[in-house]
């Protein structure tokens, strides 16, 4: 199947990158510093964007900055590739506010996850999610990272997204190959959009037939992730895994930091002003932070004489 047979399959796909957000001191986006890391990736040639996913850090955003974002990405990048917009929330009258924003703006898909806080049952988180996403206006990707929300089971997952006609697909963050698998079986079976988020398996999920992915690496490294992608669709088997063994050192080393850091400090080594992190570091988070930058310095040349 080539990149634009599985593209079409459900509507949504290809290769989307998830934007960082730039912060100021105060913890508010710095709206202006999205532009070169954005020319980045389109310059590179992601076919969408996605902003305010656990990659845009959506848990420390308020609603009122994320539709601000959400403003400023569209107007930027004037429709010259897909957004998916990230309506995370605590709130469902936020998912819906930020919803609603993102109709305007011509959005193509809502990523839709789980609440962070409260304690709920997987019976009752279903039955809170069937109903929120029933409401909101544009096609819903349900995110599924169960390490940083209340957990659905795959089972329960599965069963919300038989339930809801205008959930289309699922992002699988969970980095687990067996929810993968199961994510991929329900994709054969009902036509469900399958996009990869962990770029661990994101090989993995191409050979499953994944309609795309949403690559958080992509933004610090688009080159090797889009080598990735495009070799597997180029039948570069041998291409493939090599990069995808690229893939797997970035994200070891960037594993090594609270989520996204790594990702921000490789782009501030770049060149791409990212701002403060969103907690200051203590003796040992400051030591892992400097092996970091060092170990990134010496492996992004040898990556990019592969690609060469």
């Amino acid at each position: 199947m080539n990149e634009k047979d599985v593209r079409d399959s459900c509507g949504i796909g290809g290769f989307y990158s998830a934007i960082p957000t730039p912060l100021r001191e105060d913890g508010r986006p710095d709206l202006r510093s999205f532009d070169a890391v954005m020319e980045l990736l389109l310059d590179r040639g992601v076919e969408g964007l996605c902003a305010c996913g656990m990659t845009g850090e959506y848990p420390v955003i308020d609603v009122e900055d994320k539709i601000r974002i959400f403003k400023y990405v569209a107007e930027r990048t004037a429709g010259r590739v897909p957004l998916i917009f990230g309506v995370g929330g605590e709130s469902h009258g936020h998912i819906l506010a930020m919803a609603e924003t993102a109709k305007d703006l011509g959005g193509v898909a809502l990523l839709l996850p789980p609440p962070s806080l409260s304690n709920f049952s997987p019976q009752d988180l279903q039955e809170i999610m069937e109903d929120v996403a029933a409401r909101l206006p544009l096609p819903v990707i349900f995110y599924y990272l169960p390490q940083f929300t209340n957990t659905l089971s795959v089972a329960n997952t599965l069963s919300l997204l038989s339930s809801v006609g205008n959930i289309v697909g699922v992002k699988d963050s969970s980095g687990d190959r067996g929810a993968l698998e199961h994510f991929a079986g329900a994709k054969r079976a009902t036509g469900l959009c399958l996009m990869a988020g962990n770029d661990n398996l994101l090989l993995d999920a191409l050979e499953l037939q994944a309609d795309g992915c949403i690559s958080g690496l992509a933004s610090m490294a688009p080159e090797l992730m889009l080598g990735l992608y495009h070799a597997f669709h180029q039948g570069d088997k041998q291409r493939a895994l090599a990069l995808q063994a690229r893939v797997h050192e970035l994200a070891a080393a960037v594993s090594e930091l609270p989520v996204p850091w790594g990702i921000k400090i490789a782009l501030e080594a770049q060149g791409y002003p990212m701002g403060p992190l969103s907690w200051p570091c203590g003796s040992r988070l400051t030591k892992r932070v400097n092996g970091f930058r060092q170990w990134y310095a010496k492996w992004i040349p040898m990556v990019r004489e592969q690609l060469a």
